[in-house]
């Protein structure tokens, strides 16, 4: 993304902080909608799934399940964009709080040291990375910084063991639960599916 190395390669004002911050925003609320998608179209696959089961077709069953797991890893490079834009957004915006501070105790040589320390960082790199926990964050904030109280939103990603068999297992009991109409056993079928999906151990079966 290099946002923050864009911004910093010449000294930025206040103003070029707060343009960015919106355009990290709007970032943001694209990636949310297109994860709102891709949970539609998984439900879409689900039912295809289980009318598919019903039909006794187990190779159209296998092909969905891949498609479904390649949903997941689709899901899985949006919420690492949405973590680096977060964790983009909170530098920027302690940076834009701290800066306007010296902005107006007129203190420039602190100001261009401040700068100097973020160009210097290797805070970039970290966003880059998405896999910095919260409080090494924040220590980096900190030194750089110097402020004591930062925050940041995690986004986390889920680690869940399960592959086609499990996924099998589940839809033909959802099948059979749509039937009887028993949607508390639906429901938990739901969870089973999910859980088969976004494994990311298990090797497509030729």
């Amino acid at each position: 993304m290099n946002l923050l190395d864009k911004l910093f390669a010449k000294q930025p004002n206040a103003d070029d902080l707060r343009v960015q911050l919106k355009e990290i925003e709007r970032d943001q609320k694209k990636k949310r909608r297109d994860l709102d998608v891709l949970t539609q179209t998984k439900q879409q696959k689900v039912n295809e799934a289980v009318n598919a089961k019903k039909a006794g077709k187990q190779e159209l069953v296998r092909d969905i399940f891949r498609e479904m797991r390649q949903l997941e890893i689709d899901n899985g490079y949006l919420n690492a964009d949405l973590r680096r834009l977060s964790l983009a957004k909170t530098a920027l915006t302690s940076f834009l709080r701290k800066m306007e501070m010296l902005e107006k105790r007129k203190d420039r040589k602190s100001l261009q040291n401040l700068i100097v320390r973020f160009q210097d960082s290797s805070i970039q790199k970290t966003i880059d990375s998405a896999e910095v926990d919260d409080d090494t964050f924040n220590d980096m904030l900190k030194d750089i910084l110097g402020e004591e109280e930062l925050a940041v939103s995690r986004g986390k990603e889920e680690d869940v063991e399960a592959g086609f068999a499990q996924f099998d297992k589940a839809l033909e009991q959802m099948a059979g639960s749509l039937d009887s109409g028993d949607e508390e056993a639906v429901k938990q079928m739901q969870q089973e599916i999910d859980k088969a999906v976004k494994s990311d151990k298990v090797q497509t079966e030729e």
